[in-house]
């Protein structure tokens, strides 16, 4: 603030939010850090300055809702008129929907598409477009700048249909404002018929990872609570010892790391493991890291909150309900966010422990939970002052936990726990994880689904339904009992143990299957039906490596062929031509065979 002062030559309680902007860039440009500026920004209004500013600096530098015609400028539009349309578009689309998916709407409409079509057809002026026209940009639009697939390819189809068939509509109910821009659609049911299996394919890969990251959340969970408890330990041992001091805990050495620059008494809890490799760390934020890990796993798996709706939880949330029994009911409120629909949740006992841990830990000492505006990132506001819950002490002042920073912390303990999937991959766990985790065991624990829908926030079943259907319970069930019974119907012989002879017939079957021309492939316990002749037999699988054989073969019957012919052996001679036609389907399964094996190249033929 004195540099600011000394530069402006300003009052100190005479700076606006403008003077300390000013000063951030410009030692933002020098690049150099202002890290102590949201502290110095608070002092300055304790003391009385910047008196109708915004409460924090972050307020001051959040961005905010821009407005739609903001939202449009962004990309760069030639066409003017075209550019007007599109905003009144949006304008009129505006009233239902959120920020974020208004934002979404106008990136697809004006970034990725007319914008699009203005930098590959330059003065374009119509909505009319040309067939080459529309089938270049729907061919370009499949795929990213750096070449690698858009995965929301159908989303900005559909968005652009839905903006041609509104435009269609509107033109009959307001023909001043919209019919010169109504258009025949460029995007045709066909286009979109392919969401449907891109939304089954979406939907089983969600399946496929929650089968693959729910039997190792209890791995997940327990490393949680040993880093929490390993964290509580080392603070409460560095704590224990003067700063330059050393300590040991569980037989490693550390060494407590004194002020800098002879400042007193020290900032921040430092300390330096002296027996093993690793650099300074601050002891007290690994621990509060270590807390709000275990508290948002605790939190997230036992409720299924989305990750907005975990953040938005306030010392308000809690609530109690008294049952005709008389019994009191712990219930979690949990506020408004995709659907606009609050809800409440009960709270196992668990769950209240945990949720009563966090509030011991904020509360300050007069008992109360402090006050804090959260910035929502995906409406791009601040929301009223709170007691949040997920508040946490960092760079020296409150701030309600980020999206960002839970999914870090998420990381960090994922990559410390060395959970890795079948195959060596590290698997990471993300919030909406332990959503999907959720969901699924409450269904197929028994719970119905129109309640799990409630709990959930679904307004339509078949999206709870597409959250649960991981483990195909009744199918298994049904299958299992299907065969437990047709067992039940056949001789119980048949499941006794087999005896060493059976056992040894049965190996030997595999043995003798290997023949010349490649592998026998009819079934156990049954003769062979052609007497050996293989030629003729369909249970012969080709060895392509024997194919000279086979043409070698083919030669010798052709010579006997001719001779029972001179010598008017007829059935010498249908017998032959038999074998040759089964020579020639064996040479066409020769030929499939190395073709799939090596892709399209040359077959049989080029062996002659």
């Amino acid at each position: 603030m004195t540099r600011i002062v000394i530069v402006t030559g300003k009052d100190l309680l005479a700076l606006d939010p403008g003077d300390i902007a000013d000063y951030a860039a410009a030692r933002k440009a020098s690049g150099r850090k202002v890290a102590s500026l949201p502290v110095a920004y608070e002092l300055l209004q304790e003391i009385g300055g910047l008196p109708d500013a915004p409460p924090s600096w972050r307020q001051v530098q959040a961005r905010g809702q821009l407005t739609v015609a903001e939202l449009a400028d962004r990309y760069p539009v030639t066409c003017r008129p075209v550019r007007d349309v599109l905003v009144h578009y949006l304008v009129e689309r505006s009233a239902m929907l959120d920020y974020g998916s208004l934002d979404n709407q106008a990136q697809m409409l004006v970034g990725l598409f007319w914008a699009d079509l203005e930098r590959h057809h330059p003065g374009i002026t119509s909505l009319h477009l040309p067939d080459e026209v529309a089938h270049g940009w729907k061919q370009r639009i499949r795929t990213l700048p750096d070449g690698r697939p858009r995965r929301n390819f159908h989303a900005v189809l559909l968005t652009v249909r839905a903006f041609y068939l509104d435009l269609l509509q509107w033109s009959l109910e307001d023909p001043a404002s919209w019919a010169q821009w109504a258009a025949p659609c460029l995007i045709s049911e066909a286009d979109v018929r392919g969401y449907i299996k891109q939304t089954r394919c979406r939907r089983a890969r969600m399946a496929e990872r929650t089968r693959t990251l729910a039997p190792v959340l209890p791995r997940l969970i327990d490393a949680a609570e040993r880093q929490l408890a390993d964290a509580a330990r080392l603070r409460e041992a560095a704590r224990s010892v003067t700063p330059g001091g050393e300590f040991v805990l569980d037989g490693a050495r550390y060494l407590r790391i004194g002020p800098r620059r002879g400042f007193s008494p020290p900032v921040r809890l430092l300390a330096q493991r002296l027996d093993g490799p690793g650099r300074r760390f601050d002891v007290e934020l690994a621990e509060d890291n270590a807390f709000w890990a275990w508290a948002v796993i605790e939190v997230l798996r036992r409720t299924g909150l989305r990750i907005a709706e975990l953040l938005e939880l306030t010392h308000l949330s809690l609530r109690q309900y008294q049952a005709p029994t008389v019994e009191m009911i712990p219930l979690l409120q949990v506020s408004p966010s995709k659907t606009d629909a609050e809800r409440v949740i009960p709270a196992d006992p668990e769950l209240v422990a945990v949720l009563a841990r966090i509030i011991r830990r904020i509360k300050t000492a007069d008992g109360r939970v402090p006050l804090l505006a959260r910035y929502d990132t995906y409406e791009r506001n601040f929301g009223p002052p709170l007691p949040h819950l997920f508040q946490r002490h960092y760079q020296r002042r409150l701030q309600v936990l980020s999206a960002n920073k839970v999914r870090d912390l998420l990381d960090r303990l994922a990559e410390h726990a060395k959970i890795l999937d079948v195959d060596g991959t590290p698997l990471r766990f993300t919030p909406h994880d332990f959503r999907r985790v959720f969901s699924s065991e409450a269904v197929n624990s028994g719970l119905p689904i129109h309640i799990a829908a409630r709990l959930l926030g679904h307004l339509d079943l078949n999206t709870t339904q597409g959250y649960v259907a991981v483990y195909p319970a009744e199918v298994i069930r049904h299958y299992q009992q299907f065969i437990a019974d047709r067992r039940g119907q056949r001789p119980s012989e048949e499941y006794r143990e087999p005896t060493d002879a059976e056992w040894k017939e049965f190996r030997d079957h595999f043995s003798l299957r290997k023949v010349a021309l490649g592998t026998c492939h009819r079934p156990y316990g049954t003769p062979c039906q052609h007497e050996h002749a293989c030629i003729r037999c369909p249970m012969l699988r080709l060895d392509p490596s024997q194919v000279p054989r086979l043409l070698q073969i083919e030669d010798n019957t052709n010579e006997r062929l001719a001779e029972a012919r001179q010598m008017q052996w007829l059935g010498e001679v249908a017998a032959l031509e038999e074998s040759l036609r089964h020579i020639a389907k064996k040479k066409q399964q020769a030929d499939r065979l190395q073709r799939s094996a090596f892709g399209e190249g040359p077959g049989v033929d080029t062996l002659l």
